[in-house]
């Protein structure tokens, strides 16, 4: 886990110990929308919020004015 200005942010292997899935099936995720990421070169990173979401299932998420995607 990386903390960049007071955010969470999750690598693959990070979601893969948490969650204890594959990290096939994490990238899988990731490149579905199933767990909300974003690709920064190589890595996909996670916030702390996308991760919750994913938790509670709520794979739509809320854009940064709250608006539903």
């Amino acid at each position: 886990m990386k903390n960049i200005g007071g955010m969470k942010l999750y690598e693959v292997e990070d979601l893969v110990r948490m969650l204890k899935l594959s990290r096939v099936t994490v990238q899988a995720y990731l490149r579905a929308g199933r767990i909300r990421g974003v690709k920064i070169g190589k890595r996909w990173h996670v916030t702390d919020s996308n991760l919750r979401d994913f938790l509670t299932g709520n794979t739509k998420g809320k854009d940064s004015a709250g608006r539903s995607r």
